[in-house]
């Protein structure tokens, strides 16, 4: 099997309303996105097809049918639009990146089994920001249900030094090089957080934002911005705070306060070619 994935772009301005409450709830759950006017986003969305290679011409399927699919299916029904709930695509749900990216998957869905194209859909990703995506993904095991994910970036300055009591002086700075400097050194990490599940039927949210943010700043952000982490946390102590470690640490503070194994994936971006991912295994 091949996967392919085509990028696209639209703009569109949306409100986080529901005409059923009142106005301070709505500014409860939603809050700047309750705003009566509405706010927009240059969203990116990524659209994956799965396949098999046809012989006689090289592809899984030609990205001019897909192309021509994306534009009558997202891209002019999305583009220059203001949705909000009471929008007929919404159907009644808040129109997050979740609910656009279940949009997508069912219009595009619908259009490879019209074609008959040789091909299923994948995954969906649908970001409104460097900061902020949804993604909504085949099952593996049953072809009719989609796993959602959601995942939120944050970030935060930390110093460390890479160094093992297992290790005798020598042995760490061959092992560790210049991470061994005993002043340590620092790094602006990029932390990504994915939790996996079911939108609400009436929001179309898989979860509430703001707790959401209040919850990994408390335990994360907040702990670890600007500190030494061999110096100012307990957790590394005594224990190497390589970013290997680091992401497990994080992970093992955020999941209990996620329920039902909601927390799919923790992230960590040390630099731009150093990315650390721990991810809850498969049951």
């Amino acid at each position: 099997m091949v996967t392919l994935t085509r990028k696209i772009r639209f703009s569109a301005a949306h409100r986080y309303y529901l005409s059923d409450r009142s106005p301070e709830e709505n500014t409860r759950l939603f809050g700047p996105c309750a705003y009566p006017h509405g706010h927009g986003h240059d969203y990116v969305a990524e659209v994956t097809l799965a396949g098999a290679i046809d012989p006689s011409n090289g592809m899984v399927v030609n990205i001019s049918e897909l192309k021509s699919i994306l534009s009558s299916e997202v891209m002019s029904i999305l583009d220059g639009e203001y949705l909000t709930a009471e929008h007929p695509l919404m159907a009644g749900r808040i129109p997050a990146t979740e609910v656009i990216a279940d949009l997508i998957w069912v219009r595009v869905d619908a259009a490879l089994r019209a074609r008959a194209l040789p091909a299923t859909l994948q995954q969906i990703v649908v970001a409104e920001s460097r900061s902020l995506w949804s993604g909504c993904t085949a099952s593996p095991t049953n072809p009719e249900h989609r796993m959602y994910t959601l995942t939120r970036v944050y970030e935060f300055a930390a110093a460390h030094r890479l160094h093992s009591e297992c290790l005798d002086p020598n042995a760490n700075r061959e092992l560790f090089g210049k991470c061994n400097n005993p002043h340590g050194h620092g790094h602006n990490y990029v932390l990504e957080v994915t939790l996996k599940g079911d939108p609400d039927p009436r929001t179309g949210l898989l979860v509430d934002l703001a707790e959401m943010d209040r919850i990994v700043n408390a335990e994360v952000v907040d702990r670890y911005d600007h500190r030494h982490l061999n110096l100012d946390i307990e957790e590394f102590r005594e224990l190497n705070p390589t970013s290997e470690n680091l992401v497990k640490v994080i992970w093992d503070r955020l999941d209990p306060y996620f329920s039902e194994d909601s927390l799919h994936r923790v992230t960590i971006r040390e630099t731009e070619r150093n990315i650390f991912t721990y991810e809850r295994d498969p049951r």
